[in-house]
């Protein structure tokens, strides 16, 4: 599902990413740790094909990096999503048209449209809240439109940017139980989070560590191949 070989990334002289290796099937679930500034996000960027690849190898949902054009990256993301830091959901519209979105760009018929965020709202315990404004809710509650937008596609790669940084504990643990199901339903999910207490709650995770852009521990045995 995602296969990523040597991949390296600079920004000006500094290099954000160096030489990194790991493999991912489908339906894995891969914690990605790692203080500020280890990479974390640019790994995500690259892989939803937001900063071009420099160096290296990238594949993910049966995509090649380096030879996707511009013209395909939207079939891209149909089955990449990715919740972002900084939520990038559109304040002046409603819960309910943010979460929708997707779905008719996507061009799905209306009922099926409203099936499906009905569903990822009561979900995300958002249903009660589907007709405000988005800047008149809760920055706790916006993130959990952001995790919304990006679950309610059905994606095979869900790319998850330290999702839970702006709730409680009591909010994040709902929130990982979100992610849990998607993952049991075939999912492939890339969480990048400093929090402790979520990754213990995931059982059988991979676990993958960054230090200033380079790989310092994996919980797996990487094949010599990944060396």
């Amino acid at each position: 599902m995602i296969r990523v070989r040597h991949l390296s990334h600079s920004f000006g002289r500094y290099w954000a990413l160096k030489n990194i290796t790991f493999s991912l099937e489908k339906g894995d679930f891969l914690f990605l740790t790692g203080a500020s500034g280890a990479g974390k996000t640019t790994l995500m960027r690259i892989l939803h094909g937001s900063i071009p690849l420099q160096r290296g190898i990238s594949q993910i949902a049966g995509f090649d990096l380096g030879t996707i054009t511009p013209g395909k990256l939207h079939q891209l993301r149909r089955q990449v999503a990715i919740v972002f830091q900084d939520f990038r959901i559109l304040s002046e519209r409603t819960v309910w048209d943010n979460v929708a979105l997707p779905l008719v760009v996507k061009g799905m018929v209306k009922t099926q449209v409203q099936k499906r965020v009905r569903a990822v709202l009561r979900g995300l315990r958002l249903d009660k809240k589907s007709w405000c404004l988005c800047r008149e809710i809760s920055g706790g509650e916006q993130q959990r439109v952001a995790v919304a937008r990006a679950v309610v596609v059905n994606p095979k790669v869900l790319l998850a940017d330290e999702p839970t940084g702006n709730l409680d504990r009591n909010l994040a643990m709902q929130l990982m139980d979100v992610f849990r199901q998607f993952h049991v339903h075939g999912t492939t999910i890339v969480f990048a989070t400093h929090n402790e207490d979520l990754i213990k709650s995931q059982h059988n995770a991979k676990i993958l560590s960054l230090k200033e852009g380079a790989v310092v521990d994996a919980n797996w045995p990487l094949e010599e191949s990944e060396a």
